[in-house]
């Protein structure tokens, strides 16, 4: 109960017992009974309209402040759907293409694409996605590909009445895989080429092994001829799983160099002496040109690194001839060059012998496989910041050159990135 309500209630009692006690009096009590009660009300009246005012003022300030605030933030997410890198389009309940952003514009080159019927633009898994989405008013994602790209294609549908669900249109949202799509590629390749290669070497082992066991003991011929197979098919399976783990090394994202005072000639000899029975067996010459005579700033186990694959290459490769190993300094930069008299590479597969098992020629893939050698020397080349290059003649021959800075502006045991 309020206060004014006692106060008429109190004065009413009042002018009961005014009343009741003098009678002559009572009408004219009665009647000022009721003009305080008028001015009362009126009073009261005055109140609740002022107070209502106020609570309308506040009501529309509220109202103001949310409607700005929505104004702000629809500025804030067009300016955030207009300029964010994921290409994005809106399809309306009736189908029509509503709206793209500049990504998406940009990225696919659509022309007049805004107010067209979305099936009058989209074709196959596209198509299909899309169609699902508006059709039974479900979120779906795929990967399609779409004009040589591959794009994660996000499909959700947009109800303006979440508790009756009106579906109001469809939102498709594109992000672009493309490069995760071609690492997982290569890796698939990687390991399938990986089998490959293993599975030429443990074949031959483990026939070696079967006849040995059958006839080994008795043949002390057979016995030396299939444990020499064995000992090279072992060694070439050890070459092919340390080539991994030096790969799988390199590609970490911080790798080790060593640099440090070298003597290229002295190392360069290690690397002939090495290689010298394998040539030759296949009457190859190994002959070395050196115009470095004072020791350089190098890192040893990349130049060793890069020796051992290019002479093992062109002894392989090769069938008789010279191989030319070639050392100088020039702009301050270290130049090895090998250069073998073998089969030689087309023109056209020049830029894919880097690539790890890379088939030269698929018909003779068993001796002309770059395997995973050019992989290794084209990363650590790069590790150290330098260039490798190389020319060929078909049936004359390769020239493999590297190039890498001498005393590069990096403290010794310094990690590269």
């Amino acid at each position: 109960m309020t206060n004014n309500s006692i106060k008429v209630l109190v004065l009413g009692v009042v002018t009961l017992l005014l009343c009741y006690f003098n009678k002559a009096y009572s009408l004219y009590i009665m009647l000022l009974f009721i003009f305080v009660c008028a001015i009362n009300a009126y009073q009261l009246e005055s109140h609740y309209q002022r107070m209502g005012r106020f609570f309308q003022r506040e009501k529309d300030n509220e109202i103001k402040e949310v409607e700005i605030e929505n104004k702000y933030h629809e500025k804030i997410l067009s300016q955030l759907i207009r300029s964010m890198n994921l290409p994005m389009l809106f399809i309306d309940k009736e189908g029509k293409i509503a709206f793209t952003n500049q990504s998406f514009r940009k990225g696919f080159e659509i022309p007049h694409l805004k107010g067209r019927y979305y099936k009058d633009i989209f074709v196959g898994e596209m198509l299909d996605l899309v169609d699902q989405c508006y059709v039974f008013e479900r979120p779906l994602s795929s990967v399609v590909k779409i004009q040589s790209r591959y794009y994660q294609v996000e499909s959700s549908p947009v109800f303006s009445d979440k508790e009756h669900l009106i579906f109001d249109g469809t939102i498709v949202l594109f992000t672009d895989v493309s490069k995760m799509k071609e690492i997982e590629d290569m890796q698939k390749q990687f390991l399938s080429d990986v089998s490959h290669e293993l599975k030429t070497p443990m074949s031959a082992i483990i026939g070696s092994v079967e006849i040995l066991k059958r006839d080994g003991l008795d043949s002390p011929e057979i016995f030396q001829e299939f444990m020499d197979i064995l000992l090279k098919e072992s060694y070439r399976m050890q070459n092919i799983i340390n080539d991994i783990l030096e790969l799988s090394r390199l590609d970490q994202t911080r790798v080790k160099l060593d640099f440090k005072e070298l003597d290229v000639k002295a190392v360069v000899k290690e690397s002939i002496d090495l290689f010298e029975p394998m040539a030759k067996e296949k009457h190859i010459s190994l002959i070395y040109h050196n115009k470095i005579e004072k020791p350089v700033i190098l890192d040893y186990s990349t130049v060793k690194t890069i020796l051992s694959n290019f002479i093992s290459n062109a002894i392989k490769y090769s069938n008789d001839g010279v191989i030319t190993i070639k050392t100088k300094k020039e702009n301050n930069m270290f130049v090895l060059s090998v250069q073998d008299e073998g089969m030689g590479i087309p023109k056209n597969k020049l830029n894919y012998i880097y690539d790890r098992f890379y088939q030269v020629d698929k018909s003779r893939s068993s001796k002309i496989s770059t395997g995973l050698g050019l992989s290794i020397v084209k990363k650590i080349v790069e590790l150290n910041q330098g260039t490798i290059d190389v020319e060929s003649t078909l049936g004359l021959g390769s020239t493999f050159t590297v190039k890498l800075p001498i005393n590069p502006k990096v403290s010794h045991n310094d990690d590269i990135i």
